[in-house]
């Protein structure tokens, strides 16, 4: 019988929900210190304010819906920390409060609510952002330019390395400040060292599996080595892709977001395969500078179909193992006779 309507493995119920949202948490708190590190207050703020914003629509559209809100669903809290993330620390409040409201709003409430959803909320609040306020989300201050923590900021702004690998050049900045995060790019996501640890962190505790992170790791680094965006070496494609990308961030904490992801070992691992391939189809032919959260929003459409297929394939296995070891059973049966 086909799986369906089953929530991920690993968010049995919603106490355990509860305990990998919360190690979810945990592993974003180092980007937001490394944010206050090169922003100051207003990268906390920005955090505080998406936060808040998430949390306050999900008890609203629970409420409407005649719930009753439950505290320990943190997922909301979640979307809230992880937008203003993949945004530039200068980008207005209201850009993350609207972003964080459509996430939860139109994407996870239209769609059931909490472990239900079709699509990211984080990568759709995301691209909701883009869509409608693109300057803002990828006009960036320099590190420790202390941008005002609460008024608006238009001056000292600039493009991102992402940009120019966007067109095709070689970024510019130092590989040293490229490991260290310290160049021009979204508040939480420059600083390649932190999110590796972060990585480690979630596997060690169980809070991610590792097919799906395995598989797209796996495949955009191949492709970074192999078929670089510019004119230089593979290795150093690489790091100017690891570094200045959303790709990374997203491996780590949005590509197993529960109600996404599929449900066997088998579809993780092809799930991680094709978001890896549609990012590197947008990096090559979309029309901005980050497309990972575009990319994952067309993968999350083939999570049920994955599931499905790998099904039926499993099956088709069984059959064929069950029907081998039947026939050499009979034969060993006619040997003896």
């Amino acid at each position: 019988m086909l799986q369906q309507g089953q929530k991920a493995p690993y968010v049995r119920n919603r106490d355990s929900a509860f305990t990998v949202m919360m190690d979810v948490v945990i592993a974003l708190i180092p980007l937001y210190f490394m944010a206050f590190f090169f922003y100051g207050l207003r990268a906390l703020m920005l955090g505080l304010a998406s936060a808040a914003a998430a949390v306050v629509s999900d008890v609203a559209c629970t409420l409407l819906e005649g719930k009753k809100p439950y505290p320990r669903d943190i997922s909301p809290l979640v979307t809230g920390l992880m937008l203003p993330l993949m945004m530039s620390a200068a980008v207005p409040y209201y850009v993350v409060i609207s972003a964080s409201v459509f996430a939860i709003v139109f994407v996870k409430h239209v769609f059931g609510g909490v472990g239900q959803s079709a699509f990211n909320p984080a990568a759709a609040g995301f691209a909701f952002a883009v869509a409608c306020w693109p300057t803002q989300v990828f006009s960036y201050p320099a590190p420790f330019s202390a941008p005002p923590a609460f008024q608006a900021v238009t001056e000292g702004l600039s493009s991102s390395p992402a940009w120019n690998l966007f067109q095709g050049g070689v970024p510019a900045e130092d590989v040293l400040d490229l490991l260290l995060g310290k160049f021009l790019g979204p508040m939480g996501l420059t600083n390649i060292l932190v999110l590796a640890t972060c990585l480690f962190y979630l596997l060690f505790r169980g809070a991610i599996s590792w097919q799906a992170p395995a598989a797209f790791f796996g495949i955009m680094v191949v492709a970074m080595l192999l078929f670089p965006r510019i004119p230089d070496t593979g290795p150093m494609s690489l790091v100017y892709e690891a570094t200045t990308g959303m790709w990374v961030f997203g491996g780590i904490f949005m590509l197993n977001e529960p109600g996404t992801l599929p449900k066997r070992s088998s579809s993780r691992l092809a799930y991680g395969a094709l978001a890896a391939i549609f990012t590197i189809s947008f990096q090559r032919f979309g029309r901005v500078e980050q497309t990972f959260a575009f990319a994952l929003l067309l993968t999350n459409v083939f999570s049920f179909t994955l599931d499905r297929y790998s099904e039926r394939l499993l099956r088709r296995l069984r059959r064929v193992y069950l029907a081998t070891r039947t026939k050499l059973s009979e034969k060993k049966s006619a040997q003896r006779a």
